[in-house]
């Protein structure tokens, strides 16, 4: 049976893996958070009227609207499985939940 000394040791760190996932997962990021979160929103908007068409016509559109250079973008969501904008959602959107 685990000792009080043994509990406090793994709570510690499960902590510090939560922080270093944390980082790593905003390490390069080419947008703020709050864009992320918005541009989640946008495309949960956008393809509840629109079926996606196996691009990333929506964040596309998304970055100019928000003057942000979409290839640095493009290149992040494709690396997390993003590589239309349905596939944003399902993928990158459901990885980056836990720091949004």
């Amino acid at each position: 049976m685990p000792t009080p000394t043994d509990k406090t040791h793994r709570q510690q760190l499960r902590l510090q893996l939560r922080q270093q996932h944390r980082t790593a997962l905003l390490t390069n990021l080419p947008l703020t958070t709050e864009q992320l979160a918005e541009l989640f929103d946008y495309l949960d908007a956008r393809l509840s009227t629109h079926c996606c068409d196996d691009t990333l016509g929506h964040t596309r559109c998304f970055a100019a609207a928000q003057d942000l250079a979409f290839a640095p973008l493009q290149q992040f969501l494709q690396q997390h499985g993003g590589h239309c904008d349905c596939e944003v959602l399902a993928n990158v959107a459901d990885a980056y939940a836990t720091i949004l």
